[in-house]
């Protein structure tokens, strides 16, 4: 009769299924796996919206300095697929360039060269001839919004009134 018993106990060990462990394990692998992507997600987010706010310091300082100089500050942004970034200049006609033209010649001063992160892009921009500015009262030159994008998510500057208020919104 032994033999019978210790036939039925081996027996029960060979049911296909999971033990209670192994499904433990498997959770917290998930939940592991989980967590890193939820972090990884929200740091390109942060980086996404901390570009943006730079890009909106950077305006306005612009804006003030327009107005410290009665001079036109434009922005110029490039949009090419390599560099994204944007030029900050006075465009007040030193050094033989042309004042208020919106293009940077002769020797006028450059406030800012600046580029965005890494895996950050312009994605679009409705700003005439992709530039803009401010005069010398800090009234925008052309109104106009700039699209930010990074893994999936996007955000917008917007400066689309003609006092030059600056703001980020997410579509």
């Amino acid at each position: 009769m032994q033999g019978q018993g210790q036939k039925v106990l081996f027996s029960m060990r060979k049911e296909n299924g999971f033990t209670l462990i192994e499904m433990m394990v498997v959770i917290a692998i998930i939940g592991i796996i989980t967590a890193i992507a939820t972090g990884s997600f929200k740091r390109n987010e942060t980086k996404l919206r901390d570009a943006a706010s730079m890009i909106q310091a950077d305006f306005e300082r612009a804006r003030s300095r327009a107005i410290r100089e009665n001079a036109f500050v434009v922005v110029v942004i490039n949009t090419n697929t390599d560099t994204h970034a944007y030029n900050i200049f006075i465009d007040n006609g030193t050094g033989g360039g042309t004042a208020q033209n919106l293009t940077r010649d002769g020797s006028e001063t450059v406030l800012s060269d600046a580029n965005l992160p890494a895996g950050i892009q312009i994605i679009n921009t409705t700003f005439t001839g992709n530039k803009t500015g401010f005069n010398g009262r800090g009234y925008c030159l052309r109104n106009g919004l700039l699209t930010l994008y990074s893994s999936g998510k996007s955000v917008v500057v917007d400066m689309n009134n003609r006092f030059g208020r600056i703001t980020i919104s997410t579509p």
